[in-house]
């Protein structure tokens, strides 16, 4: 792993990748969260974890350039900001 802080906490996350679809799972080492799910697929990006108060599965789904902007905002401060793709990204 080339990212210190996964080294030091010990934080566990899994990659699947199927004919399909790729499945990433983190889970919380300290036991305290469900484990969350992201499932990318051709029609878009699922995030779900499991709700122990209704006994299912909270589900959101995005596009592929929403879960980009996701990404994106990430390495940006407070603001206000528009993202533009190329169709072929």
């Amino acid at each position: 792993m080339n990212n210190p802080e996964i080294k030091k906490n010990g934080n566990m996350f899994t990659n699947e990748i199927e004919y399909d679809e790729t499945i990433t799972t983190v889970m919380d080492d300290k036991g305290r969260f469900e484990d969350v799910v992201m499932f990318i697929a051709d029609d878009g990006c699922y995030i779900r974890q499991f709700n122990e108060k209704i006994d299912r599965y909270d589900l959101i789904h995005m596009s592929h350039e929403m879960f980009k902007e996701m990404l994106e905002a990430l390495n940006h401060k407070e603001g206000f900001f528009v993202s533009r793709f190329k169709k072929d990204e």
